[in-house]
């Protein structure tokens, strides 16, 4: 197997809880260097994990002998220039989710990726968790028939370490790209992308000034499936977070987090497949781990890159079609 030259950039909390730990671990690949515009935190992160080359600015990225790909884990501000400069050096790329701040945005990095040839990933590591796996191949075998209906949401409270999250600027939204695009990337991947005809949305401010802390959404597919959506960070809840995915078709429905399929046999409803709720913890850090080595092995050209930059780009199409239904409190179509 091919040792790996891989560099992160950021060095912020999704490297340093998430990404170094698993790279470090894994074999097959040596992480080479660590970039990130506070040189001073890099330098400390770099040698908690053994990193032998920290830099500040992206170009230098280009001196490294032996680098193969490229992990963008910085704030999504960074991920457009970062990305392209990544795909010029002629280096394949995994962006954190969401791949940039704008639909426009996403149309370059995705164009420039064709052009130079490149593999780009988004980290859309829900799409890897054991259960979404699973009733993803439910799906596929036909277990539920057409499925007309799904209603998703994921009500949580703001993580404290992540407040650029609640600046426009930097963020590009608020919960509605933190939240909203793991589920609907997560919806659109189960139905196998079909066509969104359009959306209505509300959001509200609860706790945040600059950007919504709750979306309330409904997307109209043109196959006349309907998708209801809920995320928020500042509902008053006693419990400490709500995850689900919830699909209902001609043949029985499907739920997530616990999953859970059901399908009716006579008069009866009758409970197929059952798995009990995971460590939380555990569930996410095997979701990385899997999604991490699958980019290793796309770039290894063993396998296709799961969850594309042209998938990308729908998402933030369709993410500035809710913000623009909010804003202008009417339906927004896209099928036009």
């Amino acid at each position: 197997m091919k040792q790996l030259g891989i560099a992160i950039v950021g060095a912020g909390n999704m490297a340093q809880t998430t990404y170094l730990p698993i790279l470090a671990k894994l074999s097959g690949s040596h992480i080479l260097a660590l970039c990130d515009r506070n040189k001073s935190k890099a330098k400390i992160v770099a040698e908690k994990f053994a990193v032998p080359t920290v830099c500040k600015d992206i170009s230098e990225l280009a001196h490294i002998e032996d680098l193969d790909a490229v992990i963008i884990t910085a704030s999504t501000d960074a991920h457009y220039e970062t990305a392209l400069a990544c795909l010029e050096m002629g280096k394949d790329i995994l962006v954190e989710k969401p791949i940039a701040r704008t639909y426009s945005e996403a149309v370059a990095i995705n164009d420039k990726a064709h052009a130079t040839q490149r593999k780009l990933m988004i980290a859309m590591n829900h799409r890897f968790r054991a259960d979404t796996m699973l009733l993803k191949n439910y799906l596929d075998r036909g277990e539920l028939g057409n499925v007309t209906y799904l209603k998703a949401g994921w009500l949580k409270q703001r993580a404290s370490e992540q407040r650029w999250l609640a600046q426009a600027d930097l963020s590009g939204g608020g919960v509605t790209v933190d939240l909203g695009i793991v589920l609907l990337d997560l919806m659109l991947w189960f139905l196998n992308y079909p066509t969104v005809h359009s959306v209505r949305a509300v959001m509200q401010h609860h706790q945040t000034k600059n950007v919504e802390d709750f979306l309330s959404a409904m997307i109209h597919f043109a196959n006349d499936s309907v998708a209801t959506l809920e995320v928020g960070w500042s509902l008053n809840r006693p419990e400490e977070e709500l995850y689900y995915c919830n699909l209902f078709g001609a043949k029985g429905s499907a739920y997530i987090n616990p999953l859970k399929l059901v399908k009716r046999v006579g008069s009866e409803f009758r409970t197929i497949e059952d798995m009990p709720v995971r460590n939380r913890s555990t569930l996410y850090h095997k979701s990385y781990h899997t999604e991490i080595s699958h980019f290793l092995n796309a770039v290894r050209d063993i396998v296709p890159v799961i969850s594309t930059g042209h998938e990308a780009v729908a998402h933030m199409r369709l993410i500035e079609a809710l913000y623009t239904s909010a804003r202008e409190r009417e339906e927004v179509r896209l099928d036009s």
